[in-house]
């Protein structure tokens, strides 16, 4: 009596969403052939941690928590390091890369995001660092000279969070964005202004309501010089890039996959082929974009069951963020995109502020907490979690 062969599941990506969906499944399937495919290194480390490694003394090397042979040995995986995929040949079922094409029963893209790169004129544009991986972070730190004036464009999660790491470390971070206050997309404008005051008050340089237009080589070199759209002139010796991320759908969209904002996905973490799955920035679930360490989780542990032939929805816990600014303490869960309501105070006092988002029936949609009323974040989660058309 025949057996048949354990089943073959290609994952594009070694991020977060890649090695969570290859561990869900090996869990569920000790027997399945597991094929990685990465243009990066294929070491593990946590993405969130870039913008905080200064103050804990990390450097890119001593962020890997595991090694490529580490994780492709304890995952029995097949590791395609360093290749590119080139394209998805889906009446074949095989992924093309680089190094040759990889069959499949089931593929999953984790392809990540891109950042954004904003039209800046000058002849130094180009050397804006925009640091989402590693070998990004490498060059930022082999760049990054004792006690520099760093200029970062863009004052949402990352920005911010760099301009508290740097201004801790001996460093001079000049932050500038358009919008009016730091994190303004997030959190509420009272927020704001003490995240902008915090961080002021201990040396950053803030350029709100304000863009970059040009950025120009310092004569004499070395540094930099950016031209700001009211005629203002900053010097810096390094430029940092975090005006956003855009999730990489160039692999699925010319394989034919409906995208979106991302590459659309169904409950099941499933694309408009039912045997290609996304998960992570590159992936627009039913309710939106998730790119945050608790969704990338949650749904690796229902796409490895639905790509192994179980399908099984994906629920999302309430999405919580631990913002990592020390200086002002910030745990929140931002209101949909599409949310109508407003922002009400709470609570304000020596041991913080608490402030929740309601829409017009009056549902709680949205919460931020700072300093120690940050501990309230596993009642509000549960909260949050528990109804969803519950007043406040």
């Amino acid at each position: 009596m025949g057996t048949s062969a354990p089943p073959s599941i290609v994952v594009v990506g070694s991020g977060l969403a890649g090695f969570g969906v290859l561990r869900e499944l090996r869990k569920v399937s000790p027997e399945a052939r597991l094929t990685l495919v990465t243009l990066e290194d294929g070491h593990f480390y946590s993405k969130p941690a870039l913008s905080t490694a200064l103050a804990k003394g990390k450097t890119a090397q001593t962020l890997i928590t595991s090694t490529a042979e580490k994780m492709a040995s304890q995952l029995r995986l097949d590791a395609r390091i360093g290749r590119a995929a080139e394209a998805i040949d889906r009446a074949g079922k095989a992924l093309l890369t680089t190094g040759g094409p990889v069959a499949y029963d089931a593929l999953v893209l984790a392809t990540g995001a891109m950042p954004v790169r904003p039209q800046i004129e000058g002849d130094a544009a180009h050397r804006a660092i925009a640091v989402n991986q590693l070998d990004h972070y490498a060059r930022f730190r082999d760049e990054l000279p004792v006690g520099a004036r760093v200029l970062i464009m863009g004052s949402g999660l990352v920005g911010t969070e760099f301009a508290n790491d740097l201004i801790q470390t001996g460093y001079r971070p000049v932050v500038v964005d358009m919008l009016p206050l730091p994190l303004a997309q997030l959190v509420p404008p009272a927020v704001g202004e003490k995240v902008r005051d915090a961080l002021a008050a201990e040396g950053v340089e803030w350029h709100l309501g304000r863009k970059v237009v040009a950025i120009d080589y310092k004569a004499p070199a070395p540094g930099y010089v950016a031209t700001l759209d009211n005629g203002t002139i900053v010097e810096a010796d390094l430029v940092l890039s975090a005006v956003g991320l855009r999730p990489n759908v160039a692999l699925a969209a010319e394989a034919g996959l409906d995208v979106g904002l991302g590459i659309k996905v169904d409950a099941h973490g499933r694309t408009s082929d039912p045997h290609i799955y996304a998960i992570g920035d590159c992936a627009e679930y039913p309710h939106g974009l998730s790119a945050y360490v608790t969704p990338i989780m949650a749904a690796a542990r229902a796409i490895a069951p639905s790509a192994l032939g179980t399908p099984t929805e994906i629920r999302f816990p309430p999405l919580s963020v631990q913002v990592k600014t020390t200086l002002l303490p910030i745990n929140l869960l931002p209101p949909p995109r599409d949310a109508v309501g407003e922002w009400r105070c709470i609570e304000d006092d020596a041991q913080g502020s608490k402030h929740v988002f309601t829409d017009a029936e009056g549902r709680l949609r949205g919460y931020v907490l700072t300093h120690d009323k940050c501990e309230q974040r596993t009642t509000m989660d549960a909260q949050m979690g528990a109804k969803s058309g519950e007043t406040v």
